[in-house]
């Protein structure tokens, strides 16, 4: 298969958020599914954007057809939400950007057919965008819960007629959320779900790892409905993490306070691996750390540290740490002395 352009991806997602209109109309014919498998027979791209977007939408899974034919090549991608680096190396789907924005066109799209769409819970009754930036701030929902967003994270909010739904890809958020025993709330992240009527949290996902801490009510984790496992069931001061592309988590008690901190402005190391420790401070630095392998990543770090001054402290790692730092592709590339 030729190499996609980006002109060819936006071709593939404007094709894959008409299907997701055509589909969910009252009118679609058996015509209209047995040219949508002709199209998903077409190219590999086409199956697993589609699945990307009805995803974003949180649109129910019933919204694609049943395929008689299952294309090999498309099948032996992973589904959206599970080894995304892969999967758009491998078949070229289109960007998170473009996606994101293909989705706000479709709002507007959808203006005429929403009604119909929300009776059957299909369409959301109201879709909200919050997009992150370079500094922590605070969004309210209009479902009355509210969302700390990290640096560089985004949400996605529908409120459907019997759920509310929140797609977070990447970043951390620390959610207060409103009870509402009528209406369960989502989050759809690193290819798994956080499910709750009424409680608070903080979602950390990274490249398909996620970390989420319970600070008070219960929360159940667990992996995307085709990936299976056993779902983690935390109490308040429980940590559950899902390691990227994992069915079974692992649970952990932690001190909150520590693991909020960043609401404060602050990062709080307790003697953790460089390994778990970079992840935590790249959104904040102006050129990102890799680690050169295990052994770096092994080392330990500890401390409190000022958000605002972490390229300073990433910049001293060589004082406090057998460790040398080398610019490269924009990237501090940390190796062991």
């Amino acid at each position: 298969m030729p190499p996609s352009h980006p002109s060819d991806d936006d071709r593939v997602t404007e094709e894959a958020a008409d299907w997701c209109l055509r589909l969910q109309s009252a009118e679609v014919s058996d015509a209209d599914r047995a040219a949508f498998e002709r199209w998903c027979l077409m190219d590999p791209r086409h199956l697993v954007e589609f699945d990307a977007m009805r995803e974003i939408w949180g649109l129910s899974a019933s919204l694609r057809p049943r395929m008689t034919v299952v294309p090999e090549t498309a099948a032996a991608h992973p589904a959206p939400g599970r080894g995304r680096t892969a999967r758009s190396a491998a078949v070229g789907v289109p960007s998170r950007r473009r996606r994101w924005a293909m989705a706000a066109c479709i709002a507007a799209t959808l203006a005429a057919c929403w009604p119909v769409g929300w009776s059957f819970g299909v369409l959301p009754g109201r879709v909200d965008v919050f997009l992150g930036g370079g500094r922590h701030r605070m969004v309210e929902l209009p479902d009355g819960s509210t969302v700390d967003l990290n640096v560089h994270t985004n949400l996605f909010y529908a409120q459907f007629r019997d759920r509310r739904s929140v797609l977070m890809d990447h970043g951390e958020a620390y959610f207060a959320v409103a009870h509402d025993a009528g209406l369960p709330f989502t989050v759809f992240t690193a290819g798994h779900r956080v499910r709750v009527t009424g409680t608070k949290f903080n979602v950390w996902a990274n490249d398909g790892d996620l970390a989420v801490t319970l600070a008070e009510g219960s929360v159940t984790v667990s992996a995307d409905a085709a990936a299976g496992g056993e779902p983690l069931r935390l109490t308040p001061g429980m940590q559950g993490r899902f390691a990227r592309d994992s069915r079974f988590g692992s649970v952990a008690h932690v001190d909150p306070l520590r693991i909020l901190s960043w609401r404060e402005g602050r990062l709080v190391f307790d003697n953790i691996t460089l390994a778990e420790a970079v992840p935590l401070l790249n959104p904040y630095l102006s050129q990102p750390l890799r680690l050169a392998d295990r052994k770096v990543g092994a080392m330990r770090i500890g401390g409190v540290y000022d958000v605002a001054d972490l390229d300073r402290v990433a910049a001293s790692l060589p004082r406090v740490l057998p460790v040398t730092l080398a610019s490269k592709d924009g990237e501090l590339l940390v190796s062991a002395r």
